[in-house]
């Protein structure tokens, strides 16, 4: 059985973290990130995170705690969390949690960098046009009986 895990990297100074194993975001690899950034808060390292959600399907109301206690370390320093490749269901759970104005949101590692770095990156389409914090839509996926609707088909139900 895999196990879930965070990765780590410093790039020029922001701490960019990447989830491994992990389709259901589970608090422990969360709890592990915020441990790690706190360390790098303590090192001297720039108060911006990357977190990129690439792979995850799902992320529950614990992990999205994590996040919350992450936000106000970065807020307290003058940074920011932003989040990249974010499933536009992960989204949902922090839109109708009403956490979502809270995080900045990219399409990509690459406009998550530019925009920690303080740079607009026009290479971040976004999904919803009346919401400049969303990510950018992912393919349209086929449902399979689970109940997820398209995203288009989301944007007319909004």
């Amino acid at each position: 059985m895999l196990k879930p895990a965070v990765e780590v990297h410093n790039v020029d100074g922001i701490l960019v973290a990447e989830f491994w194993d992990c389709l259901r975001l589970d608090p422990a690899p969360v709890q592990d990130l915020r441990t790690l950034y706190e360390a790098h808060l303590a090192s001297k390292g720039r108060p911006v995170a990357v977190i990129d959600l690439l792979g995850v399907g799902y992320a529950g109301s614990a992990a999205l705690g994590n996040f919350m206690a992450m936000h106000r370390l970065a807020k307290q320093r003058g940074g920011r969390l932003i989040f990249c490749n974010v499933d536009p269901t992960v989204f949902e759970v922090f839109r109708v949690s009403k956490l979502d104005p809270l995080f900045t949101f990219s399409a990509d590692r690459a406009s998550a960098l530019a925009a920690a770095n303080g740079q607009e990156s026009s290479s971040a389409p976004a999904a919803f046009p009346s919401s400049p914090t969303v990510p950018a839509a992912a393919p349209p996926r086929k449902s399979g009986g689970d109940g997820l609707i398209s995203a288009s088909r989301r944007r007319k139900l909004s």
